[in-house]
């Protein structure tokens, strides 16, 4: 295995030189991870967890990062003998230790408690969220890797049904829906073992989803939890959407046109503005690569917490509406003067969240045409 010596964050890491990014390379690195892994790094440095678990390290970057970069007491595991020895080589090269286990994800953490665990695997995460939920400490944090985007987004619908027993729905915002199927889907699982979730940070970036939750004890959380989980109904007519619970679900849209579900999904918050805040502190003062893009997410995601419905596409509703496209400080302007929450999206660069309806976004479009 050929290597090649990166430098990430403070931490130095030999890591495998390889062209394509592979499930069935020697070790599995990925180099576009390292928004993810900064983020990890600012996020740990935050929480200051006294125990960190990367589950599924290949590698083992992120977690020897953890282990330089922050005080937590690193636990790195891969089912791959060859990612463990570069795990330790690179602990070594950074003058750090860590437990490193040789183990299947189940099996470890069948056997083990951590204030943080990191699933990041090649794929889905669902089949470790029952053996995390159970393992991580009430009040610790669940970080949540999905790149079957494909699933979660409503191209491959057999494949959402199966892997997260939800509904996927093509829409305009098929990114942010897919998140939300995926929060909806650790949130289900935690409920199970009789717990709730609180969403810290979500994003989407490039090619995955990514959620960390607070795990909480305690039966209000689980109800809290409960009343957060809905399905979204859209309308492919006029653009309208809106969330239901389960019994209130309806058949017809106010235009005509019959409404489409997708579900179960997280229709909360994706993330706390406080602790956004605290995590762009965090990524300014320290060390990053991807500082500049970290804190353009953190401070994107933490506007948009204000409305909770699905952002609206302006080139699509301009498109609907026969209008010519208009600017997005122009939009954002006419709905805030009309006493709106509206702030643009991480998830699209033409996207708005508020939370005015369809009809009160299309005045404002045809007023500046």
């Amino acid at each position: 295995m050929k290597l090649t010596e990166i430098t990430e964050g403070r931490t130095k890491l030999f890591v495998p030189k390889e062209e394509k990014l592979l499930k069935s390379n020697e070790v599995f690195y990925n180099p576009e991870m390292e928004l993810s892994r900064d983020i990890s790094v600012a996020i740990t440095n935050v929480l200051e967890p006294e125990t960190f678990c990367d589950l599924l390290a290949g590698s083992g970057a992120r977690g020897v990062r953890i282990a330089n970069e922050t005080n937590a007491r690193v636990t790195i595991n891969d089912l791959n003998p060859k990612a463990c020895e570069l795990a330790r080589e690179n602990l070594n090269r950074n003058g750090v230790s860590a437990d490193v286990r040789n183990s299947g994800a189940n099996l470890l953490l069948a056997g083990a408690r951590f204030d943080y665990i990191d699933i990041d695997p090649f794929g889905p995460p669902v089949r470790f969220l029952d053996s995390a939920v159970r393992a991580v400490n009430s009040g610790g944090l669940l970080a949540v890797t999905a790149t079957d985007t494909g699933a979660l987004c409503g191209t491959y619908l057999s494949a959402c049904q199966r892997k997260y027993d939800a509904v996927p729905l093509r829409t305009d915002y098929y990114n942010e829906l897919g998140l939300r199927v995926l929060i909806a889907s650790v949130a289900r699982t935690a409920m199970r073992f009789g717990f709730g979730i609180k969403p810290l940070f979500s994003h989407c970036s490039a090619h995955y989803f990514r959620t960390y939750v607070q795990v909480l004890g305690r039966s209000a959380n689980v109800k809290g939890t409960l009343e957060n989980i809905g399905y979204l109904q859209h309308c492919f007519g006029c653009m309208g959407r809106k969330y239901a619970k389960l019994g209130e679900i309806e058949s017809v849209c106010s235009c005509g046109e019959r409404f489409r579900n997708a579900g179960p999904v997280w229709r909360g918050g994706f993330a706390e503005e406080d602790f956004c805040a605290k995590m762009k502190e965090e990524l300014e003062s320290g060390t990053f690569g991807k500082k500049k893009k970290a804190l353009k997410l953190a401070g994107l995601v933490e506007k948009e917490q204000t409305a909770n419905l699905p952002f609206y596409d302006v080139h699509k509703a301009c498109k609907k509406l026969g209008a010519s496209s208009t600017s997005m400080d122009g939009i954002l302007t006419g709905l805030k003067s009309g006493g709106f929450e509206a702030e643009r999206t991480h998830f699209s660069g033409v996207g708005v969240r508020t939370d005015a309806g369809i009809d009160e976004l299309k005045k404002v479009i045809r007023i500046r045409k």
